[in-house]
């Protein structure tokens, strides 16, 4: 609360009401007004992302018990957290072909596609990988390995904006070395004609950003 409402220090709870889930808190005298201005941008949603990610996260929570709550100064409503009562926005799944990168963690089951996990940089676990018989053999090969799976999915975007895997279908693999960033950075340095600096992180982070690509062509390089 003292998040969406943006007075860490002037918000202070007070009890929680027996037999009940309403959280009873005190705001200092000073702080009244600011809080209802930000609770009114809350509503508008206009208010800082923080503020406004913390009441989406409020929401949701609500939204997962099948609750809702309101936030109320003598009874009158200032803010609502619709919570179950939300109308939320549906997207369309979208399918298309992509390539995942990770570590085979688990290959096998009876049927044709098999299915298979894939654990990535991210700390996922993808298990709603599969492939035919002849890749899921040759990726058993791989287990524990990194690799690249190529093929096609299926992502579906939840009310919170986060794509998630349905399934992905595996037509083909390359094996990835097993390396971290410093290894792949030192080779890179060991490369002749290329003049990486000290630092050559932050040089390979500012090509990633494209920030050089931009420097060229504001120098009338194309």
């Amino acid at each position: 609360m003292a998040s969406i409402l943006g007075e860490d220090h002037s918000i202070h709870l007070v009890e929680l009401e027996p037999g009940s889930t309403v959280l009873v808190h005190r705001i200092d005298d000073e702080a009244v007004p600011k809080i209802l201005d930000r609770a009114a941008a809350v509503r508008r949603g206009d208010a800082p992302a923080a503020a406004m990610r913390s009441y989406n996260n409020v929401n949701k929570l609500l939204r997962e018990d099948g609750a809702s709550a309101s936030l109320l100064e003598d009874g009158a409503e200032i803010l609502e957290f619709p919570g179950k009562k939300a109308d939320l926005p549906r997207f369309p799944s979208v399918a298309e072909r992509a390539e995942l990168d990770g570590i085979v963690v688990r290959v096998g089951g009876m049927g044709d596609p098999v299915p298979l996990t894939l654990a990535t940089d991210s700390g996922a676990a993808l298990s709603g990988c599969s492939a035919r018989r002849p890749i899921a053999k040759r990726l058993g090969q791989k287990l524990f390995e990194p690799v690249r799976l190529f093929g096609e999915g299926r992502w579906s975007r939840t009310a919170e904006g986060r794509w998630v895997l349905n399934w992905f279908r595996v037509d083909s693999f390359d094996a990835l070395e097993d390396e971290g960033l410093a290894d792949a950075l030192t080779k890179l340095r060991a490369i002749p004609g290329l003049d990486w600096g000290e630092n050559i992180v932050e040089e390979f982070l500012r090509l990633r950003r494209g920030e050089d690509d931009r420097e060229e062509a504001d120098g009338g390089v194309r």
